[in-house]
């Protein structure tokens, strides 16, 4: 499994659409071949390929600012912007009353939420921490979810040019940080700059000083694909297993891990010589950098076919190490593995089963989580199994890391990844001798449900709610 990793990897930034990502797709279909399984095959994902080719930010020449271009806004001129800037603080509806912000680029701290160990142990529905290593509090932040991501929004409906987005929250220096990657094209130019930065910008936009901001890249609609693969069981039911491709840098955790435990999976049980009852369908998914498309349109595309004698999916992603923060703007590795929630619905029976294979396997910080307790849909990429009414599981965790370049191959918890696949192996067999009705008793949604309102991490633009 650590060798899929490092040859995923090796091929680079793999963000949606980008020729990289594409390579990876040809590498992962010719992998579904050579392990024999069936009816290997592509299916279109229509993507934006958002790709910055020059990001600068500098107050005078001689005083540039690291920065990065935020996921999916605008370019601007090869010239770029020059304009005075303006410090809105946290942006909240007091802070845009008090400016004008017509023909000036905004200064805004952004702001990253948190997770509570806390909260979580308290919703969960079982808790496997032999070690007693959960915390009873805060757990770190949530680097995926901007809280007040709508001034961005407001700043443009308020007539500014630019947007320099602080990473006040961010765990580590530096303004890489590929969020939010909701995959809508934004009208107005912005960059992301670190922490360490946020005095001298601020001191600047404080007192209104000019800013050169400049974001040149291209943008093009590419198709992405889904790898799709099968393992013909002996009935006409199916199982699906799910691993995303895409990933914000070159990162190994984010999800070379779960891609390679889903590579083990299809290895495994493709030269199983006993058949299970029900098909294996093997989903490697593209797009979950562009707002989770890639299982979305697998839902849309086959609800009325495959979904229908679905009995239940599995998602596999992030197989971590814990980091904390090393107070030189950097991670170190705890030794312990990152948290882990199991999404998994109230069904009494696949709520068994997960316990007892996660206690089986030893896979200690595990806690089995209601999938909404989030909002709408559980933040992972098997999320459209879920509301479109399958019976779903899905392993995830979301280290400091996961959106920055130091996903690195040291950051994979190397003696989870058999840990996980056994999880999965054993949940797969147990629920191929399980009739499907019983895997849907007490689920919240329903195959015939209408779609849930998307979720705060992937709100469209037009429905992103006014600062407070």
């Amino acid at each position: 499994m650590l060798d899929w990793i490092r040859e995923i990897v090796a091929f680079g930034i793999r963000r949606p659409g980008s020729p990289e990502g594409l390579a990876v797709e040809q590498y992962l279909e010719g992998l579904f071949r050579q392990f024999g399984l069936q009816e290997v095959h592509r299916e279109p994902v229509p993507v934006h390929h958002w790709a910055p080719e020059q990001t600068d930010l500098y107050f005078a020449r001689d005083q540039a600012i690291p920065c990065c271009a935020v996921p999916y806004t605008a370019w601007t001129s090869v010239e770029g912007i020059q304009a005075s800037t303006v410090y809105l603080g946290d942006g909240s509806a007091d802070d845009f009353e008090r400016v004008d912000l017509k023909g000036k680029v905004a200064v805004v701290d952004l702001r990253f939420g948190d997770l509570s160990a806390a909260a979580l142990k308290s919703e969960a529905h079982f808790v496997y921490d032999p070690n007693q290593t959960v915390p009873d509090g805060p757990l770190h932040t949530a680097t995926w979810l901007i809280e007040n991501f709508a001034a961005y929004y407001e700043a443009e409906r308020r007539g500014a040019i630019g947007l320099v987005g602080i990473l006040r929250d961010s765990p580590a220096d530096g303004p890489e940080q590929y969020v939010p990657y909701d995959g809508y094209l934004k009208g107005l130019p912005a960059v992301w700059v670190g922490r360490e930065s946020a005095e001298v910008v601020i001191e600047h936009a404080q007192r209104g000083d000019r800013v050169c901001l400049k974001s040149v890249g291209t943008t093009h609609d590419v198709d992405s694909h889904n790898i799709v693969g099968t393992i013909p069981g002996t009935g006409d039911e199916s199982i699906i297993l799910t691993s995303h491709h895409d990933a914000p840098w070159a990162s190994a955790v984010e999800d070379a891990s779960g891609l390679a435990v889903l590579l083990w999976l299809a290895q495994h049980f493709s030269r199983e010589p006993r058949k299970l009852q029900r098909n294996l369908v093997f989903v490697i998914s593209s797009g979950h950098f562009h707002g989770g498309v890639g299982n979305r349109v697998f839902v849309e595309r086959h609800r009325n076919g495959l979904l229908k004698k679905t009995v239940a999916a599995f998602g596999i992603e992030h197989i971590a190490e814990e980091v904390e923060a090393d107070e030189q703007g950097g991670y170190r590795l705890t030794g312990r593995p990152e948290l882990r929630v199991m999404f998994v619905d109230q069904n009494p029976c696949l709520l068994g089963l997960v316990r007892e294979a996660v206690e089986n396997w030893n896979l200690d910080r595990t806690l089995a989580v209601d999938p909404y307790l989030f909002g709408p849909e559980p933040p992972c990429d098997s999320a459209p199994f879920f509301t479109a009414g399958i019976p779903s599981v899905c392993h995830i965790s979301g280290p400091l890391y996961l959106l920055d370049p130091q996903d690195t191959i040291d950051k994979v918890r190397a003696e989870d990844l058999p840990r996980v696949a056994g999880i999965f192996q054993q949940l797969t067999e147990a629920v191929d001798g399980t009739p499907a009705f019983e895997l849907e008793q007490g689920l919240t949604r329903h195959r015939n449900d209408p779609l849930p309102p998307a979720p705060p991490w992937f709100q469209s633009p037009e429905n992103y709610p006014r600062p407070s």
